[in-house]
């Protein structure tokens, strides 16, 4: 476990041209393991964005060593590592690696527009959040969001709006992350029934209730007020069925606006 954590360190740490030789290091396994679910944490400050967690190579397999939050150096963006899949069947994992790109950077967030989302179609659609693509290399086009049937053990991660230490904003793409199988669950639990206490200002907002996995099951975490922030509004989060039937919870998030 120590060789490979110092593995992963080495990774981050040494210079783009030396990563690119770790990146050759490939071993190739006919069973993809299983995906680990954990919680991602608060971000730290609006300058953290998340790096997914990364599969390193240890004697015949991998291990996984987790996501972490970090300060990304001015104009690179990170590229998530993924399985690559080879001719005989056989997989390998492709390191992630933080990749240069041309400056994009605006001087505040720009609010999401106000437009009427579809009626869900049916409770295999999961809703997959609008993005905002920077065109032309001087500004950025916001483009819609949609329903769709996603692969079975795939969820959308919604793309958000992070600050470069020179108090420039750009937009963090999102993408899709599978999930294991353990999350699912045969049917959707209703809501249990409580009382919700009384508002402790006209300043303040209810945020429901919601599903959260812990210790290899779901638990209702109860909602609760907030103050109100004129910038964002709470989207709850929902039951999505993927096409055998099983049921997981797709967390509610802050939206922009």
């Amino acid at each position: 476990m120590k060789k490979a954590l110092l593995f992963f360190l080495l990774v981050f740490a040494l210079p783009p041209c030396l990563n690119s030789v770790f990146a050759q290091i490939r071993i190739s396994i006919n069973i993809l393991p299983p995906e680990p679910f954990a919680e991602r944490p608060p971000p730290p400050t609006p300058n953290h964005v998340w790096i997914e967690g990364e599969w390193v190579p240890q004697g015949n397999g991998y291990v996984r060593q987790p996501g972490f939050w970090t300060v990304p150096e001015k104009d690179h963006i990170w590229v998530k590592g993924e399985w690559v899949h080879n001719p005989d069947g056989s997989s390998y994992w492709q390191p992630g690696s933080w990749k240069p790109i041309p400056h994009v950077g605006v001087a505040s967030w720009i609010p999401e527009p106000n437009y009427l989302r579809p009626p869900r179609p049916s409770n295999r659609h999961l809703w997959v959040n609008g993005e905002w693509i920077w065109v032309d290399n001087n500004h950025y086009l916001y483009q819609t969001g949609y329903w769709t049937v996603p692969d079975p053990n795939k969820v959308f991660i919604k793309g958000h709006w992070a600050q470069w230490p020179n108090g420039e904003w750009y937009w963090v793409m999102g993408y899709w992350k599978r999930i294991p199988d353990e999350v699912f669950i045969n049917a959707s639990m209703p809501d249990p029934a409580y009382n919700r206490p009384p508002a402790p200002s006209p300043e303040q907002i209810w945020i429901e209730g919601e599903w959260q996995w812990r210790n290899g099951g779901y638990a209702w975490k109860t909602g609760y007020w907030t103050p109100r922030d004129p910038h964002r509004v709470w989207v709850r989060g929902y039951w999505h069925q993927r096409q055998d039937g099983n049921w997981f919870w797709v967390d509610g998030y802050w939206e922009w606006v």
